[in-house]
């Protein structure tokens, strides 16, 4: 089972919210095998999912601020745990809270003082797998792609395209930390449509090649 917990950790971290989801099915269904009988069962999946509450909050604290509306939540999850009366309701809590601590981790990246910006930022970490361009993240959120590309330098420091290459590099960074997938693997996973472009902004942005990168973490 810790295994899985990793598993989810490692998705978690990587915002793969589709593979995190399936971790936790898996993990769910573990948890479902610790029946002993008079009900013990329903609450040893309660206290399962206790300890993967804390167990995502302390990974949200480690990977950025923890502030106090975060450690309330948690405590806030706890007592809704305790609610529930089936293990449908457990489950679908479950999933909401994973949800929530992905969006932590990744709110030290969207959110700004302009309303614009925010809703671009959050499109593009929503598809950061996909082939992104200025027109269609623009098109996306009905606003001009003249006015956005204006809007990037002013609020975020960067031009949209040089954004959009950091955070696909971000991705694959710690693709290549956390996992054993190949280079060309990395590269779809993060949205880009070759390996050699992959590699190609790899060292734009950080000096070295995703081969170099992995050895050095290593």
């Amino acid at each position: 089972m810790m295994l899985l917990e990793d598993d989810l950790i490692r998705e978690v971290n990587c915002k793969n919210k589709n593979k995190a989801i399936i971790c936790y099915r898996e993990l769910f269904n573990d948890f479902k095998k610790y029946d002993f009988g008079n009900g013990c069962c329903f609450k040893s999946i309660k206290n399962h999912l206790i300890c993967l509450n804390c167990i995502l909050y302390k990974n949200a604290c480690t990977n950025s601020a923890c502030k106090k509306s975060v450690y309330e939540k948690r405590n806030s999850f706890i007592k809704e745990i305790e609610k529930r009366t089936s293990l449908e309701q457990l489950y679908s809590l479950g999933e909401e809270i994973i949800i929530f601590y992905m969006n932590i981790i990744n709110s030290r990246y969207v959110y700004t003082k302009h309303p614009i910006i925010n809703a671009a930022l959050a499109y593009i970490h929503n598809h950061i797998n996909e082939d992104l361009t200025l027109e269609k993240v623009a098109e996306e959120i009905h606003v001009s792609k003249s006015h956005l590309s204006n809007l990037f330098p002013k609020y975020i420091g960067y031009s949209f395209s040089y954004y959009i290459s950091k955070v696909k590099v971000d991705k694959s960074k710690l693709l290549l930390k956390n996992t054993s997938l190949s280079l060309l693997d990395i590269a779809f996973e993060c949205g880009f449509n070759s390996q050699s472009y992959f590699c190609y902004t790899f060292k734009k942005v950080e000096g070295i090649t995703p081969k170099q990168y992995r050895t050095k973490i290593q």
